[in-house]
């Protein structure tokens, strides 16, 4: 692994938890403010964790891109809020918006970068060390997630394929994915599988009551 932390990058994506843009699916069951104050707490306790390491660097690439005060205010005691580490997701698609944000990232000289969203809970630090590790022998590291997609993708360089022709938030996310790297002739390593929290029964599945357990 190098030793300079800026040659590591984690990229975390999260949207700004407002009512009605965030969590769909669970304000069907909880409404659209109760499902805003549950992201903004899972988000906020993600962010926080995988702050923390000295290993690597994090970016927060947020959403929507005209809010950077509000998103600095939200986050601003569990990551850093400067404009180096706080940049707005551009793109119309979820390919487009990891895709600009590699190209940014390794044209800047990063080595090994490692891509998160703020939708599980079992991410750690020490995963996101390991993670990096890992790529000093594999082309790709995924996470898979149960529903399909997954929560996690670290790499060494800019593979564009990877995001292009994608079916984003589908259960077919993480087999086009393999699919790809397969057929590019890439090798990689599947991490542990793991549940996003989307709905109300993988909110139940953390936690009743939203205590969530704290993870070094």
């Amino acid at each position: 692994m190098p030793d300079k932390v800026e040659n590591n990058k984690l990229l975390v994506f999260a949207k700004l938890p407002e009512p009605g843009k965030v969590k769909t699916r669970l304000a069907e069951d909880l409404g659209d403010v109760r499902a805003a104050e549950i992201y903004s707490y899972i988000a906020r306790d993600i962010i926080s964790r995988v702050s923390k390491s000295s290993t690597y660097e994090t970016v927060i690439y947020y959403d929507p891109p005209d809010k950077k005060n509000d998103v600095a205010i939200w986050l601003k005691d569990c990551a850093q809020t400067d404009s180096e580490h706080l940049i707005p997701q551009e793109g119309s698609s979820l390919g487009e918006r990891i895709l600009g944000a590699l190209e940014s990232i390794f044209s800047s000289g990063t080595i090994s970068a490692v891509i998160i969203g703020t939708d599980c809970t079992d991410v750690t630090a020490k995963m996101i060390e390991e993670t990096f590790g890992e790529l000093s022998e594999y082309d790709a590291v995924l996470g898979p997630a149960e529903d399909g997609g997954y929560y996690l993708l670290g790499l060494n360089c800019l593979i564009p394929e990877l995001f292009q022709d994608i079916d984003w938030s589908t259960e077919i996310v993480l087999e086009q994915t393999l699919s790809c790297l397969n057929k590019l002739g890439l090798n990689y390593k599947l991490r542990e599988t793991l549940r996003d929290i989307d709905n109300l029964n993988d909110l139940n599945s953390v936690s009743n009551d939203l205590e969530l357990t704290k993870k070094n």
